[in-house]
């Protein structure tokens, strides 16, 4: 099962939140309002948010009235840099990583197939940005992964998920 992190949950909700709040203004919003405005832990929201600007997928605003606020248009950021801004490369088994050894790779009978599939995940969400998470359209985010079929996968966890 492909599991995204808490870590990433947090990134996309502020990630939302910023899209939502970016309507038109240069607003830039502290970690602590973001966190307060959506319920969630500061301290952690702010590493993270620190990993988002290191990538330029959101822009620190120094001084009195900084700050957070997208780096790029919402429909510009994609799940798949979000994941990878916050966890790093993202793969459905170990041995698509950069560190990923396996001892049977000359023999693995299903290698070629994982990697399809590893491919086909990764541009599926790469077709997902926050744009359309913010539209709260889901059914535009299955209709447009084409060949993929009845794919519907959570993006965003309960807080009793871990």
């Amino acid at each position: 099962m492909l599991r995204l992190s808490k870590k990433v949950d947090y990134a996309l909700i502020a990630l939302m939140h910023l899209a939502h709040q970016d309507q038109g203004t240069e607003a830039a919003f502290s970690a602590r309002e973001i966190a307060r405005g959506c319920g969630l832990p500061p301290d952690l929201l702010a590493k993270i948010l620190q990993r988002l600007a290191r990538e330029g997928i959101v822009v620190s605003h120094q001084g009195t009235k900084g700050g957070y606020s997208l780096g790029r248009p919402a429909d510009r950021i994609d799940v798949v840099s979000v994941i990878e801004a916050v966890d790093g490369t993202l793969s459905l088994t170990q041995c698509f990583t950069d560190d990923g050894a396996c001892d049977q790779i000359e023999t693995c009978s299903v290698k070629s197939p994982l990697q399809r599939l590893n491919d086909r995940v990764l541009r599926m969400l790469e077709g997902v940005t926050i744009a359309k998470i913010c539209e709260e359209d889901f059914e535009s985010l299955v209709s447009s992964t084409a060949g993929i079929g009845e794919v519907r996968l959570p993006v965003i966890q309960g807080k009793d998920a871990t």
